[in-house]
């Protein structure tokens, strides 16, 4: 899970990035935490393809609203959550505006912390992944992958229409799907299978699109009974 801080104070981006990490720390939840002390600098990176969870929103940041820097960022396309922090409630009801999901008061405690994240997190699933296409950025929903392999330096993700380019690690693709949903599986160091795709298992994984996938031989028995227990047809 990624998660912003975008407020103009260094200590209460500080205090909140310590009291978000602890509570995930608590929950045993992987997050990665990116402070900003500017909208336009969020922005930037949410345009050249970063993926958030959750945005911490300040309503006042430098010479900027919180909600004008929201309400650009829901234009570019951002759907998931929205959280914002202030002293004073004056905003409140101008949040829900931009979809706002939560608002939180300062001085940041862990109480309240805890509170808004209970809530918003409660149903949340982030179901796609956000990736560059020539010039912009699309959303590939996580049931529409079937693979994803390592090829020539680059991975290519593949959905039953068409064939996506990715400029990023396995590894770290890796990280990032298992992060989110079970039904991925690193079945060798050159793929990642969805499991929802298979439809048959020997010493490949056949896929539904007429692919095969190679499943890695030392660690083979352990993989396949990880897809059958998946898939209902195993025993965990």
């Amino acid at each position: 899970m990624t998660i912003a801080i975008c407020d103009d104070s260094v200590i209460d981006c500080l205090l909140s990035k310590f009291l978000i990490s602890e509570y995930f720390k608590k929950r045993k939840m992987t997050c990665s935490i990116i402070t900003y002390e500017t909208g336009a600098k969020l922005l930037s990176d949410f345009e050249n393809g970063t993926v958030f969870d959750i945005v911490f929103m300040d309503i006042y940041v430098g010479d900027e609203l919180g909600i004008d820097v929201a309400g650009k960022l829901r234009n570019e396309g951002y759907d998931n959550l929205l959280i914002f922090s202030t002293i004073t409630p004056e905003y409140a009801i101008a949040s829900y505006s931009v979809k706002a999901n939560g608002y939180i008061l300062k001085p940041f405690s862990g109480e309240r912390i805890e509170s808004v994240l209970n809530r918003v997190l409660e149903h949340y699933v982030r179901d796609y992944i956000r990736i560059k296409v020539r010039n912009s950025y699309v959303n590939i929903m996580y049931s529409d992958i079937i693979y994803i392999e390592s090829r020539n330096n680059r991975c290519i993700l593949h959905t039953a229409d068409e064939e996506y380019p990715l400029y990023m690690k396995l590894d770290d693709i890796e990280q990032q799907m298992l992060d989110e949903k079970s039904r991925f599986l690193r079945c060798h160091r050159s793929y990642i299978i969805n499991m929802d795709h298979v439809t048959a298992v020997d010493e490949q994984f056949r896929l539904d699109n007429g692919d095969s996938v190679l499943i890695r031989s030392r660690s083979r028995a352990q993989i396949k009974k990880t897809y059958l227990c998946y898939s209902g047809k195993g025993k965990a």
